[in-house]
């Protein structure tokens, strides 16, 4: 993981769980077939997700590459005000990684 990256609250990953089946899913997807399971998932849902990929190494990029799709107030919602504030950071276009 980034060592600059503020780690979201642990709480979030517990009262918003992930289905196993969509991580798995969107672990093997192709880059167009990550962008097609993550439009159906509600924004939260895609904060949630973006910030459970990116605590992740094996993860991280998929991570960012979600949060992308997300706006500040979002991932400032689900994760706290300064782990959603540095995930939004990161994975606007001047520091997104390629998948």
């Amino acid at each position: 993981m980034a060592q600059n990256q503020v780690r979201p609250m642990p709480k979030a990953f517990a009262q918003y769980p992930i289905p196993l089946e969509l991580l798995a899913a969107l672990h093997r997807a192709s880059e167009s077939d990550v962008d097609a399971l993550v439009a159906r998932v509600p924004e939260t849902g895609r904060a949630r997700l973006a910030a459970y990929c990116t605590d992740k190494d094996h993860l991280h990029r998929l991570g960012l590459r979600i949060a992308g799709t997300c706006d500040e107030e979002a991932l400032v919602r689900v994760v706290g005000p300064d782990a959603g504030a540095s995930l939004y950071a990161q994975s606007r276009p001047q520091h997104a990684l390629p998948l």
